[in-house]
């Protein structure tokens, strides 16, 4: 049964988008959705960052607790590394997530997806939480439905100390870089 449900699954994602799903190691095609401020944004506005894709709803308890570590253990403490937080809401209202988000406090970027093609097109994002690394290629480097802070937090420690430029040892960023 459970092997038919899994084709069953696999087979309609392929009809929804074409092809089969992100996985690690691809690279993820440029998209436009909109912000809350209802302006176009694309995932190539980011180019050469590190992005942490979070795929989220405002009614999900796990996607509630997350927002709190996404904001204050990674969007604060990696910003200035070059790493990016976006959030991406699935087919609400827009005036719901913007209560949402100044409710949570959150202050990293949230994306409107008015439909679920774009979580489709990535494996595990029908169950939320879901959350996917990029790399500054945009390759996915790291893929998973929940929220674990220690497996974010050390890909995002491996990706930051890959793209760092060598530094002299007594400026500021060097000096960062010797204690994360």
């Amino acid at each position: 049964m459970r092997i038919i449900l899994n084709i069953t699954l696999l087979a309609l994602m392929i009809s929804a988008t074409g092809s089969l799903a992100y996985n690690v190691g691809d690279v993820v095609e440029n998209f436009t959705l909109t912000n809350l401020e209802q302006q176009e944004v694309n995932l190539t506005d980011y180019s050469g960052q590190i992005i942490v894709l979070n795929f989220f709803t405002t009614w999900c308890p796990g996607c509630n607790v997350e927002a709190e570590h996404l904001e204050n253990d990674i969007w604060q403490v990696y910003g200035d590394d070059g790493v990016t937080v976006i959030a991406i809401d699935v087919q609400e209202q827009l005036s719901l997530v913007q209560g949402w988000v100044a409710a949570m406090g959150v202050t990293y970027p949230i994306w409107m997806a008015p439909d679920w093609v774009l979580f489709q097109e990535f494996p595990g994002a029908l169950a939320l939480p879901y959350n996917a690394i990029l790399d500054a290629d945009r390759v996915i480097r790291y893929a998973s439905t929940g929220f674990d802070l220690n497996a974010i937090t050390g890909m995002l420690d491996e990706l930051v100390a890959e793209s760092q430029v060598p530094v002299e040892g007594n400026t500021l960023d060097g000096l960062k870089a010797m204690f994360r």
